[in-house]
């Protein structure tokens, strides 16, 4: 049997450049992997299995992101795929932290490394993008500016080290529900992001802290109260908060005081310590 170590990632700042033809938006956001993990089990076996730790419905079986990467492989490659696999879900489900594109990058990797690499470098990279926008950079994960869909990602050599803390507020966030809300004064110009990268440029990555936006989590506060709560919490102590992909998560650099623990407990959110990885 191998274990996978399977990372999650935050959005540092996230903002929305254009509607497609496609229905899909183009963005512009830093993505950047952190020291949390699903742990993936996957051993040989006589048919194709996926189960998870959690009894989210879309977690299982076929409706797996998982499943569906491995048929895909066996569709691409040609190769029967036979396999017992099993998720420890660690990542929330639904909080914007890409644990479930990050599943299938890892288990995609693993495939093509355990049949001695049938897929190039491109064609591995072409086929994350079929699974989901977030796929692709977790073939490689570190620290990148993702633009297009997420798949046109350019990746910074030095990645960010501080500490962070998450609050997953227990509810999924619907990000088909969320982007269906952008209207076009939530969108940003290219020259206004052109500044965005030359503040960075010249004063260093440190930088983007100051200038992150979420445009995306500005709508996910307005349909979930719960993710506007916490927000706000944290704002009223001091921190400045960030929501990552289209929340549910609520994020800050730094370590959580007495009050957030103490908050967390009684709210029922999830309070997880980590650092960018």
């Amino acid at each position: 049997m191998e274990v996978l170590l399977s990372p999650a990632k935050v959005n540092i700042g996230l903002w929305i450049v254009e509607k497609r033809d496609d229905g899909y938006h183009n963005i512009f956001s830093f993505f950047h992997t952190i020291d949390l993990y699903d742990r993936i089990y996957i051993k040989p076996s006589h048919t194709l299995t996926v189960k998870s730790s959690t009894l989210d419905p879309d977690l299982q079986e076929e409706k797996n992101i998982v499943y569906k990467t491995v048929t895909l492989f066996e569709k691409t490659t040609g190769i029967d795929q036979n396999w017992e696999i099993f998720i420890e879900k660690n990542i929330p489900v639904g909080g914007g932290l890409g644990g479930g594109s990050s599943n299938a990058a890892v288990v995609l990797q693993f495939l093509n490394s355990f049949y001695k690499n049938p897929l190039s470098e491109k064609d591995l990279f072409d086929l994350s993008v079929k699974i989901g926008a977030d796929a692709p950079f977790f073939l490689k994960g570190g620290f990148a500016l993702a633009q297009g869909i997420g798949e046109k990602l350019t990746f910074f050599d030095q990645r960010l080290n501080d500490e962070l803390f998450l609050i997953y507020p227990n509810i999924k966030s619907n990000t088909g529900e969320v982007y269906s809300k952008v209207d076009k004064n939530m969108l940003t110009n290219k020259d206004d992001l052109n500044i965005i990268l030359n503040l960075i440029t010249e004063y260093g990555t440190k930088k983007i802290f100051e200038v992150a936006e979420n445009k995306l989590g500005e709508i996910a506060k307005k349909i979930y109260p719960e993710i506007e709560e916490v927000y706000n919490f944290l704002e009223y102590l001091g921190y400045k908060p960030f929501i990552t992909g289209s929340g549910s998560t609520v994020y800050c650099v730094g370590s959580p005081s007495k009050e957030v623990e103490t908050a967390c407990k009684v709210r029922n959110w999830k309070l997880i310590k980590t650092r960018f990885k």
